[in-house]
């Protein structure tokens, strides 16, 4: 059975590219009486993605190295968390920053000097949406009726990542993807969405290495939910 490697820890992209959009199958015009021509589809297709990362050396890129080599030219995958840079501002999430550090309630930061880093808040689903859907409703916290088109949004304990492509009211949105797994009104939404990933192809990976530095791009395709639970258990 297929692995499901973990992204190597303080490893992060700077870069990040869309490979192909979301596709169409069973496209079809129809002609009202009035010459009206609507265009129906339904959209399919896997994410795929090509991430790009600053300069590696060292342990970090003994680290890569090994992941890479571990993800078998794409035989296993690996979790992806998805960064958007783009993404609501600190205050909209429900947290004071997500780069500022906070105390402990003494006032103190960690023995190291370090302190707690915000993190995100999840929106409570509220309403069913079945497997397939592209229907989400979410209540009225923290962010769930701030969402506008572009903003992306995934499931706590669910393999995908969606975008808003239209707002039909506050708090209910239509995704671009079919939900890859059912959500029920005990989910909750997040703003930080994990998608499983494996490599493209046996070249999925560049990592050039030389003299200073690894140079790393890793192309990704979606993994689909269901077969993440059927397949890559190991």
């Amino acid at each position: 059975m297929a692995r499901l490697l973990s992204w190597p820890l303080g490893l992060r992209a700077n870069r990040m590219r869309p490979l192909s959009g979301p596709r169409t199958v069973g496209a079809a015009q129809s002609e009202s009486i009035g010459a009206f021509v609507q265009t129906s589809a339904s959209p399919f297709g896997m994410v795929s993605l090509e991430f790009g990362f600053p300069p590696i050396r060292g342990q970090m890129a003994r680290r890569v190295r090994g992941w890479v080599k571990g993800l078998h030219g794409g035989a296993n995958a690996t979790r992806v968390k998805l960064c958007d840079w783009d993404g609501l501002a600190p205050a909209l999430r429900g947290v004071p920053s997500l780069k500022d550090g906070q105390p402990w309630d003494n006032g103190l930061p960690w023995s190291s000097g370090q302190e707690w880093k915000a993190g995100s808040t999840f929106a409570p689903v509220q309403a069913t949406a079945s497997k397939g859907s592209t229907i989400i409703a979410l209540a009225d916290v923290f962010w769930g009726h701030l969402l506008g088109i572009g903003d992306r949004v995934g499931f706590v304990d669910h393999f995908g990542a969606y975008e808003v492509t239209e707002v039909l009211e506050p708090g209910l949105y239509r995704l671009d993807l079919p939900l890859r797994r059912a959500v029920s009104v005990d989910d909750f939404a997040t703003l930080e969405p994990v998608l499983a990933m494996r490599l493209l192809g046996e070249n999925g990976a560049q990592a050039d290495r030389d003299a200073t530095f690894v140079s790393l791009t890793v192309q990704l395709v979606e993994v689909l939910d269901a077969d993440v639970r059927a397949y890559f258990a190991d």
